[in-house]
């Protein structure tokens, strides 16, 4: 009994040694062997390559640019300072790095140690989420910033505010997406002081959102005619790019569409049940991430990491003890608005768009594995 509590405690003081070493070995291994140029080069890299070019020749992106300023201006450091593209793919590898161990201890918070190590093993080793470190794409910084913002709230000091706005006002300028963040962080922030009954405060924050209503429609404004999303969601599909009759929905399209937040409300309402059927549809395959034109191998894959993780998340999103933290209430807040976004809008073609939560959907998870061993070990 005696040795197996020291191989118990030898386990646990060494196996985050070892995981991390293992991602690292496993990352810089495929980075030196698999990569000629040290980078991969996606569909939009060359716009925040060009975009990084002009900011150093004092001229700001424009159209959809402004939409990626952030990741644009994280290119352009390393222009600035002569450094190749490579070095933004280890910083890339870095970050991830370095958010795995504020997932781990978020994990760690709100469940166990044994139970953060499985979290923390999920993150690091999936490849469809890691194989994006090596990309000149947004994703990985994305990824990585959702978890350091969730991560400085759920241990929320005074202290980090300033560190706190820079991250989510750089979250924003990632790419698109990153305003889903604004109406998540202000329903949290309701929440949490509706359950700390600081009604005062709240109908403050109410007032003051209301007062914030008209500039930030208009920022959402700009982002919807930057999408042209009411002809995106009526031509693009179910799935963004899948050429096939089902993936396509019989829409009443208005003749004059000014591409604002009311025309969406009035496109939604003149097609409200196919509009429906289509945004379940979508949030099936943002969620689950299968798709019909993969390989059975690869549907197969996703498939086995689905059933790994998908029942304890759904148990976990249930089952959240302590709900009084601005981090958790701001989980289940971006998993809502994320699925709200993407039934309003479209699937996209090779499923990165559910990668940008599934870190959060891992934490769920982990907290659902806790509450069922938690049962095991009440009842046996």
């Amino acid at each position: 009994m005696e040795n197996l509590k020291k191989l118990k405690k030898f386990f646990f003081k060494n196996i985050l040694y070892f995981i991390f070493g293992s991602y690292l070995t496993y990352m810089l291994g495929f980075y030196f062997f698999n990569l000629q140029l040290g980078y991969i080069m996606g569909g939009d890299s060359s716009r925040y390559i060009d975009g990084a070019n002009n900011i150093l020749n004092w001229k700001l992106p424009d159209g959809k640019g402004t939409s990626y300023l952030g990741y644009i201006i994280y290119i352009a450091i390393f222009k600035y300072f002569k450094l190749d593209l490579t070095y933004v793919v280890l910083s890339q590898i870095l970050l991830t790095f370095t958010s795995s161990i504020c997932l781990y201890k978020i994990t760690k918070k709100i469940t166990s140690q044994s139970i953060s190590i499985f979290v923390l093993s999920l993150y690091l080793f999936y490849f469809p989420l890691q194989m994006w470190n090596f990309y000149i794409l947004t994703e990985t910084i994305f990824i990585c910033l959702i978890i350091f913002i969730i991560y400085f709230f759920v241990f929320f000091k005074k202290r980090n505010v300033l560190i706190l706005t820079l991250l989510i006002v750089f979250y924003i300028s990632i790419r698109p997406h990153g305003i889903i963040l604004i109406p998540s962080l202000s329903l949290a922030l309701l929440i949490l002081l509706y359950l700390n009954n600081k009604l005062r405060i709240l109908y403050l924050t109410i007032i003051l959102l209301i007062i914030l209503f008209f500039p930030i429609l208009s920022l959402l404004n700009l982002y919807l005619e930057n999408e042209n999303i009411v002809n995106s969601i009526a031509n693009l599909g179910i799935i963004w790019g899948y050429e096939d009759k089902n993936n396509y929905l019989d829409y009443k399209i208005p003749a004059i569409i000014n591409n604002d937040f009311l025309s969406l409300l009035l496109f939604i309402k003149n097609n409200i049940l196919i509009f429906m059927i289509g945004f379940f549809k979508k949030i099936w395959f943002f969620n689950f991430r299968i798709r019909p034109y993969y390989s059975d191998f690869h549907n197969f894959y996703i498939i086995a990491f689905n059933l790994v993780y998908w029942p304890a998340a759904i148990i976990g999103l249930l089952k959240v003890q302590n709900k009084n933290n601005l981090g958790i209430i701001l989980m289940y807040c971006m998993f809502i608005f994320f699925n709200l976004a993407i039934g309003l809008s479209w699937a996209d073609w090779d499923g990165r768009f559910s990668l940008y939560i599934l870190p959060i959907i891992f934490i769920f998870a982990g907290i659902g594995f806790h509450n069922i061993r938690g049962l095991k070990d009440k009842f046996f």
